[in-house]
């Protein structure tokens, strides 16, 4: 399959499956991994072949297999994905901001972002306003949510789960790719203090979950700059494990020796739209039924329990849940039953012996 095929973009979309990015992979030009592999960084195992593609470390850090795997259990990580999300929405609206006015002093923190770009308060907050109000500060929640999402997939028989995180926010031109959602540790973010994290890794935890992860990006048209990509910059990451050694390590799939990734002509980019895309597949949840999907809404408005932004969650399912956290389901609760309502089960006075 050659790298720019209008039909290429449609199918890493919509890969949730490890037979089919195999499937893919195996019509690409990629040099297997014991052909040319990273054995430090400064030495190789092969030389490069112009025109193919290369299994290239995460973070062009040939001892990331460490730094990887620090998940402590599997919903972490895509909470952190969420999280990546929100800040690409907020992000966006930022970089718009500056372009009208270059003097305009940043949010001092993220939740005083969403309030000026999106214009609604602490999700939590907005359960205690009154009703008008209240339905206007919802109806705006609503429509941004609708900008991020989670989707899990299961497929029968393979019994594979795949989870798909998808936001609309700023995106990433092809050549910044490697740079920005394929680092480990690398940041832009210490000196934004709007903005949510600040080491950029936490996110990268799922690839060590998964087989396989289908990253694909693209620059929002409206910020782009002169000489950026416009076409969708994506690859393919999994872990390679070298004959002979106990170190394994994540790599992902580039096509220049500088560790840029491949992309996709602008002609057929228009599919995508704009932000990102992570797809995690054959996600390794520790269990194989439908309770996933019920504790991914548990887990997931536990984790994110007052986030700045919702999203949506569509789990096994086309329609999605409206993710706010679980303190807004709680304010939510109050609101409903009055403030003298137990939120939790009760339990009879015992002795303290």
């Amino acid at each position: 399959m050659p790298l720019n095929t209008p039909d290429l973009l449609p199918r890493l979309l919509n890969a949730r499956t490890t037979a089919q990015t195999e499937a893919i992979m195996v019509a690409l030009p990629i040099v297997p991994p014991e052909e040319y592999q990273w054995i430090s960084a400064d030495e190789r195992s092969g030389t490069w072949q112009p025109g193919k593609l290369h299994w290239v470390p995460v973070g062009r850090d040939r001892g990331n297999g460490g730094r990887i795997k620090l998940a402590g259990e599997p919903m972490n990580p895509l909470a952190e994905r969420l999280v990546n999300g929100m800040e690409a929405l907020i992000e966006l609206e930022r970089i718009r901001e500056v372009k009208k006015d270059p003097n305009k002093p940043m949010p001092p923190n993220p939740r005083d972002a969403v309030l000026r770009y999106f214009g609604f308060p602490r999700l939590d907050q907005i359960e205690r306003l009154e009703d008008d109000e209240r339905k206007v500060k919802s109806a705006l929640a609503d429509k941004v949510r609708k900008n991020l999402s989670i989707t899990l997939d299961f497929e029968k028989k393979s019994k594979e789960f795949a989870v798909t995180v998808r936001d609309h926010g700023m995106g990433q031109a092809p050549e910044y790719v490697h740079r920005t959602l394929l680092s480990l540790g690398r940041t832009e973010k210490a000196d934004k203090p709007y903005l949510i994290g600040v080491f950029g890794q936490g996110g990268s935890s799922a690839f060590s979950i998964a087989k396989y992860s289908v990253v694909i990006a693209r620059r929002a048209p409206d910020i782009r700059k002169q000489g950026e990509g416009a076409g969708v910059g994506w690859t393919i990451v999994r872990e390679i494990q070298p004959k002979g050694r106990r170190d394994p390590y994540y790599a992902y799939l580039a096509a220049a020796e500088d560790g840029s990734v491949p992309s996709i002509d602008p002609t057929h980019a228009e599919k995508f739209g704009q932000g990102a895309q992570f797809c995690h597949i054959a996600y390794d949840f520790g269990a194989s039924d439908s309770s996933i999907a019920r504790l991914m809404y548990q887990s997931l408005n536990h984790v994110l329990f007052n986030p700045v932004m919702p999203y949506e969650l569509y789990a096994l399912k086309d329609t999605p849940d409206p993710m706010k956290g679980s303190a807004q389901r709680l304010a939510q609760r109050v609101r409903r039953f009055g403030p003298g309502v137990a939120l939790d089960k009760s339990f009879a006075q015992l002795p303290v012996v």
